[in-house]
């Protein structure tokens, strides 16, 4: 058996972090105790004194299939920012691409050696298949392993009762939904004419939102709002947020040196969506409280955003490309959430691994550090100073409070294997695997 043992380092025990000896074997955890032996003489041994140890994060929404085929450098980008930011688990939706029949689809994304490192899943989305049915809701998660769906929404008046009887074979199965919801100025997917332009008020938006709330939580079915940016979104998921069954990811307003400037006024971009007057952007306050309730996530930050020219092309574990702003998510949670006493290292363990990987059917085999678990284990160096600044939005720049980054990655074992070490990446050691999830818990 492969060894691996990572000594003194401090890992989240029933909330509270301690200090524990943690022994990989293969791709698992097979011993976490105060004090564990070499096993063998030959065993690599990390002193991870001072650190503390989380289990490798989850994205759960990402389009990593598009992404890797942009070009031959695309994969190797996409491996790196993963690693660099913990993440060693992605979801990924499933639309109609080479068939209509969600199968054949399944079985062709399947059969693809993506050739990342992370394992990763997928999401159907109940959109666009010419056939699909509530017994196919459970044959995707009996037979595939498919334990969680996409709909984007608004949808024709006429899809209307189709949905809501998929959505309610959905909440038999508790398995949960990915909602995105069409914002005010984006194109409908789903109008004939490109005239027809989408012109949705703030109002219907609002209103939309509310209704399919509504519709979800009568059903009992377990939803996730994806990417909400606005108060006037997060007052209405709040009023059903009681029900157990509404979840949402929080769009976290951080910018990183020129990354994705905006300032907040009629006429600012927010992740390439416009804002109008009459919509408030999250405060740093609101999306603090929220996220120390279970039923709240980070939403990551949109791949197609980076910055340019921000840092020398020599620096290369800070050069600016589509991920940039992916890669350093875990250090601006840390500095603004951590080291400021917003929430404690334990609270960012759960938010970003333990609570997702509950919600994606993935626990106890992901998102903690357990004896059974997978060998995805990440180690974080608390003191780290980074050359990178980052600010709230509507910040000039010639405002001084910029926030230095502070703590990184230091270590990254995906299945075992040491892909990252502070310095080189090793991602040919591993390649990721396709998982079959259950429901959440």
């Amino acid at each position: 058996m492969d060894y691996v043992l990572i000594k003194n380092g401090k890992i989240v025990v029933d909330g509270e972090l301690r200090s524990k000896d943690v022994l990989i074997g293969n791709d698992k955890l097979i011993d976490v105790d105060d004090a564990i032996e070499r096993p063998e003489p030959e065993t690599p041994v990390i002193d991870a004194s001072g650190k503390f140890l989380l289990p490798g994060t989850i994205d759960t929404n990402i389009f990593f299939s598009e992404l890797i085929m942009q070009d031959e450098e695309a994969l190797k980008r996409f491996n790196q920012a993963h690693i660099s930011c913990g993440t060693t688990t992605v979801i990924e939706p499933v639309f109609p691409q080479s068939s209509f029949l969600y199968k054949e689809e399944l079985l062709r994304k399947k059969e693809v050696v993506h050739g990342i490192n992370a394992d990763y899943g997928y999401h159907l989305s109940l959109n666009d298949w010419k056939e699909l049915s509530g017994n196919d809701i459970d044959y995707c998660y009996a037979h595939e392993g498919v334990a969680s769906f996409y709909l984007k929404w608004p949808v024709k008046p006429d899809e209307h009762k189709r949905l809501e009887k998929l959505l309610k074979f959905a909440a038999k199965d508790s398995t949960p939904i990915l909602v995105e919801m069409h914002k005010p100025g984006e194109e409908s997917f789903w109008y004939e004419s490109a005239s027809a332009v989408y012109a949705e008020t703030i109002a219907s938006h609002i209103n939309q939102l509310d209704a399919f709330l509504q519709i979800a939580t009568e059903l009992g079915c377990v939803v996730c709002i994806q990417n909400v940016c606005f108060k006037e979104e997060l007052d209405v998921i709040e009023e059903y947020a009681t029900s157990g069954h509404v979840y949402a990811e929080l769009m976290f307003p951080f910018h990183i040196s020129n990354s994705d400037r905006i300032a907040v006024d009629g006429r600012s971009v927010y992740s390439g969506l416009p804002v109008v007057e009459e919509l408030s952007l999250l405060s740093e306050e609101t999306i603090w409280r929220c996220l120390k309730q279970q039923n709240y996530f980070v939403a990551r930050p949109m791949s197609k955003l980076f910055a340019q020219g921000v840092v020398k092309d020599s620096q290369v574990d800070n050069r600016p490309d589509e991920y940039f702003l992916i890669r350093n998510l875990l250090s601006v949670l840390f500095t603004w959430g951590v080291t400021s006493g917003r929430i404690t290292f334990a609270e960012l363990i759960d938010l970003m691994a333990c609570r997702t990987a509950k919600f994606m059917g993935l626990f106890p085999q992901k998102g903690i550090i357990r004896v059974g678990s997978d060998a995805d284990v990440v180690i974080w160096e608390p003191g780290f100073k980074r050359n990178l600044y980052c600010h709230l939005p509507g910040m000039q720049e010639k405002v001084k409070n910029f926030f230095p980054l502070q703590g990184r990655v230091e270590f990254v074992f995906v299945k075992g294997q040491m892909v990252y070490n502070g310095e080189s990446f090793s991602d040919d050691l591993v390649k990721g695997r396709y998982l079959y999830r259950s429901p959440y818990l």
